[in-house]
């Protein structure tokens, strides 16, 4: 059974079943647990004040917040425990792009995902073009610029490093990649936190098991 079934039909079923709605497309069996969590919730405060009539209830949905609020804050601490917990590029970066909708942290995380995973990606991919393309892929010195990467046949410059850019890129690749996620694990922590500042009812609910 559903926990919005064990209330009766009014104003704090209508406010669970919009819930509901809201924490899609989390598991079924999650979005159970929540729902359950805030009916409970809901019943504490009943009991806290004694009262159970609409007005009261409606006090307590207010200060709660609206569902989809709830539903977003839910669906982002899905998405954080998920990039934080993997190591996955390209995990870490659909989480951080759903996120980044969702709050300026969120955007700023986003942001340092793209660069340090695009700066990494365009090392690893000299490292990997570089034998089949050795003539073309460098690191190029003319008269009038320094380039790394991929030298056009209408420019001409002297290569300086030869095959050791393939070593030195696959290095450069992997710590810049290595270091974004560890810079994106930490600041999902601050993302996350941030969202939870704004939710009254996990203040209250923290101070309480204090």
């Amino acid at each position: 059974m559903n926990a919005a079934h064990a209330l009766p039909a009014g104003l704090a079923q209508d406010y669970l079943e919009r819930l509901r709605t809201a924490l899609h497309p989390l598991p079924e069996s999650e979005i159970d647990d929540i729902v359950r969590e805030i009916h409970s919730h809901i019943l504490e405060r009943q009991a806290l004040t004694g009262e159970s009539d609409d007005a009261q209830v409606l006090r307590i949905l207010d200060d709660l917040g609206s569902p989809e609020d709830i539903g977003a804050l839910y669906q982002s601490e899905a998405l954080v425990a998920r990039a934080r917990a993997s190591f996955s590029p390209l995990r870490i970066l659909a989480s951080t792009a759903r996120l980044a909708s969702r709050s300026l942290l969120g955007l700023l995380a986003f942001c340092v995902a793209v660069f340090g995973y695009v700066f990494g990606a365009g090392w690893l991919l000299i490292a990997l073009v570089k034998p089949f393309q050795r003539d073309r892929i460098g690191y190029w010195i003319s008269a009038h610029r320094h380039s790394i990467g991929y030298l056009p046949n209408s420019e001409h410059a002297q290569e300086m490093l030869g095959w050791s850019i393939v070593p030195l890129a696959i290095v450069a690749g992997v710590v810049s990649i290595t270091v974004t996620t560890w810079i994106l694990h930490r600041l999902l922590r601050h993302v996350l936190a941030g969202r939870k500042k704004r939710w009254p009812m996990r203040q209250t609910g923290q101070s309480r098991t204090q």
